[in-house]
């Protein structure tokens, strides 16, 4: 006779079990400590290590790719402390995903037998105590005026917690983080009568975390699952599956402009008057759940700003020559034949998420859908200042707000070259007819003051339109 313990997902296909011979008590009465040997003896302790059916597993799984076990097929071993007892796995069961636990005993003889079994206080004892360490690193390098490199490095390691917390809050997988920041003053590569501004910014950084049990299997050792494969390829392969890996990019030049100006007089086409800038950031995420996850940014801009000073034409000064101050009004009367400045600004925004999940039910099935969504915008608007006289100051800006036209299809050059195509096709047409219009946002405001004899002014009216 013999007893077993059967623990899985369910009692036929997908389970774990524990089989002990059982030694038989005599019929009789017992008593004392030697009788409560009798009626439990040592041999019938049920003690397993948990570790013993994830040991189990890999085994058979190593048979498995050999041809010489099976899924649908009873695999078992003999525990290596305990000869006598037997160790058996069928199908894929997991300790994380029990849901049935079955106590039986079961009849070696072929002769009908009758026994009286009593089975007491099964629990499970003990954590897996294993810690874990941690480690931070960082690096500031100044080159001088021209550059600043920062690198910083992260590690935490399966079991590491702190102090206050319990084993089941500690880390259950293997953290590993790097970053690289870089800011640098291109211009100061260039001689300095050049007066470039160029500030250019740059960021990498890098997540890796490594589960400790394989979540594909979710009671096997990352360590153990891939051992028990035979290639390399088939290693490399499920630690892509399982690993979860997040990778920043940003790259930016803010502001790039000359510092040149004609000399005396500011001039519409000084290299100072035009500012460029652009910027990239993406965002790169794969995982166990998620065959890639990108988020993707853009953004160009460019902006002109021309300010030619005050030119005030006073053409009585000359003539009226009395310094009363009711012939004042006449006298300091100037027209200001220039515009105070002139602005202009055009922005282009991109922006493109696109999310491709896994089957986790058929790994090999490709046929999910690809989920995504994408902005392009392009914003355009102009500013005038002018005052025409000193009491007359007017205020005019106008704007548009387009949207390149692309065609509702994922920007993917690699899975779909056609639609990629006939997408650099159609924004190409909608930049070159400046977009589609969104809106026309236009503001003008007109304030007339008087001059009083206080050097002081009054405000007359003030208009909008």
């Amino acid at each position: 006779m013999s007893l077993f313990v059967r623990l899985g997902s369910d009692y036929k296909n997908n389970f774990y079990e524990y089989e002990i011979p059982l030694t038989l008590t005599p019929e009789g009465r017992y008593g004392g400590e030697v009788g409560r040997g009798s009626v439990w003896p040592q041999e019938n302790m049920l003690d397993v290590d948990l570790d013993l059916f994830t040991h189990l597993k890999a085994n058979r799984n190593r048979k498995k790719a050999q041809g010489t076990a099976a899924f649908t097929q009873l695999f078992s071993e003999y525990d290596p402390h305990r000869p006598k007892n037997k160790v058996s796995v069928q199908g894929n069961p997991s300790l994380g995903e029990v849901r049935t636990i079955m106590i039986g005993v079961r009849n070696n003889s072929r002769a009908p037998r009758s026994v009286e079994v009593w089975a007491n206080e099964l629990r499970l004892q003990d954590f897996s105590n294993q810690g874990g360490w941690a480690a931070q690193s960082q690096l500031n390098v100044q080159l001088s005026d021209l550059a600043t490199v920062n690198l910083s490095g992260h590690i935490e390691t399966n079991g590491f917690g702190g102090l206050e917390e319990t084993v089941s809050q500690r880390r259950n997988d293997d953290l590993s983080q790097f970053s690289i920041t870089t800011n640098v003053d291109a211009g100061k590569l260039l001689p300095e009568k050049v007066k470039l501004t160029a500030p250019i910014y740059y960021s990498y950084s890098k997540e890796v975390v490594t589960p400790r049990y394989n979540p594909l299997d979710t009671d096997m050792p990352m360590a153990e699952a891939l051992n028990a494969l035979p290639s390399a390829a088939q290693r490399d392969s499920l630690r892509e599956l399982t690993s979860r890996v997040v990778v920043n990019k940003n790259f930016s030049v803010s502001g790039l402009r000359f510092n040149r100006t004609t000399q005396d007089t500011p001039m519409p086409y000084d290299l100072s008057n035009f500012t460029v800038g652009f910027a990239q950031s993406s965002r790169h995420t794969a995982g166990t759940t998620i065959a890639w996850e990108r988020d993707m940014n853009w953004k160009m801009n460019f902006a002109y700003a021309y300010s030619p000073g005050r030119f005030s034409f006073e053409p009585l000064r000359g003539i009226i020559k009395s310094k009363s101050p009711w012939l004042r009004i006449f006298r300091d009367f100037g027209i200001n034949y220039l515009p105070q400045s002139i602005a202009f600004n055009s922005d282009i925004s991109r922006h493109y998420y696109e999310l491709q999940e896994r089957d986790m039910e058929n790994l090999e099935n490709k046929s999910l859908p690809l989920t995504f969504s994408s902005d392009f915008l392009w914003n355009r608007s102009i500013q005038l200042r002018w005052d025409p006289t000193k009491n007359i100051h007017f205020n005019f800006s106008s704007g548009t707000n387009a949207e390149i036209e692309q065609p509702n299809t994922p920007v993917n050059e690699a899975l779909y070259p056609d639609r990629y195509t006939a997408w650099k096709d159609s924004i190409t047409r909608s930049i070159f007819g400046i977009g589609t219009s969104l809106g026309l946002p236009t503001k003008c405001r007109i304030i007339v003051e008087r001059a009083s004899q206080q050097d002081s002014s009054t405000r007359l009216g003030d208009g909008r339109c």
